[in-house]
């Protein structure tokens, strides 16, 4: 898409402090005739989740361990799209941003989001140098960061303060983000661990949603009892690399899961995961 079909405003703070942020593109509501599409893409041991609004503004979530990301956006994005509106880097560990250099070098990236945390490894270095040789706009967000893209409305619920990176798990520092499409939800959670997801639910700020992207590829320290029955998912889906060696997903993972009933869907299992909202319902598409 062109820069040109993207009016962005920012109201209340500034653009680095970003305590109560907006972006506004439009209203928080469908439009008539499209829908939205999110896709759990097929990158190995990694996360890497592509959005596309109902007007085709996109927006990335993570990167993924290293290149085959751009194949598979090559593979779910028109050739004549090489805008990706938005870029949200929950975290800079190699599984989530390994691959955005690359994407960097493939498509015009207009702005990121991102905690700011660091983690010094090559990886992470090219991405920053990506996003400066690019002229990158960079937005570090917090809880009560709010944008709205082509009708389709983002709200971070981690990390809350500045306290919350300062913590030796780096994955603790992952920013949530709650997606909301007319009556349908997400939750994308990058790899927060136990601690993170009982402040959650402590603060009651954690919403019921259809879809859940289950934190940290199905790991046994994340995705508790208790945070999984405030979430609510009505879908749950895992972003995991086929026989890897973390033996991910835990098994009790899964269980607590299919215990709820809730439907999985796997990216090692079913490659991308592919799914629409017309605003009122969810389907997948694979």
């Amino acid at each position: 898409m062109s820069r040109r079909s993207v009016a962005w405003r920012i109201g209340g703070v500034s653009i680095v402090c970003a305590a109560a942020l907006f972006f506004w593109l439009g209203p928080p509501v469908p439009e008539s005739g499209h829908g939205l599409r999110v896709i759990a893409l097929d990158v190995g041991q990694g996360d890497a989740i592509l959005i596309r609004t109902p007007n085709g503004e996109d927006v990335l979530i993570d990167g993924g361990p290293d290149s085959r990301v751009v194949e598979r956006l090559s593979a779910n994005l028109p050739a004549s799209d090489r805008t990706i509106e938005l870029v949200v880097s929950t975290h800079a560990d190699l599984d989530h941003v390994g691959g955005l250099a690359d994407v960097a070098g493939h498509y015009r990236i207009d702005r990121v989001l991102e905690t700011g945390v660091r983690s010094g490894s090559g990886a992470d270095r090219r991405w920053v140098e990506a996003m400066k040789q690019q002229k990158t706009e960079v937005t570090t967000v917090r809880a009560g960061t709010t944008f709205v893209i082509d009708g389709t409305r983002f709200d971070v619920l981690w990390p809350q303060t500045e306290a919350d990176l300062e913590v030796k798990k780096r994955n603790n520092t992952s920013v949530v983000l709650e997606l909301t499409y007319g009556s349908t939800s997400f939750l994308f959670t990058g790899d927060i661990e136990s601690e993170v997801e009982e402040r959650l639910v402590a603060s009651g700020t954690l919403p019921d949603v259809d879809v859940l992207k289950v934190p940290h590829h199905g790991s046994i320290s994340s995705s508790s009892q208790e945070f999984i029955e405030a979430v609510k998912p009505e879908y749950a889906v895992i972003s995991v690399g086929k026989n890897n060696k973390f033996g991910h997903p835990h098994p009790v993972v899964v269980r607590r899961l299919e215990q709820r009933g809730v439907k999985i869907w796997r990216t090692d299992e079913d490659g991308d995961v592919v799914i629409s909202s017309d605003g009122k319902s969810i389907t997948f598409d694979n």
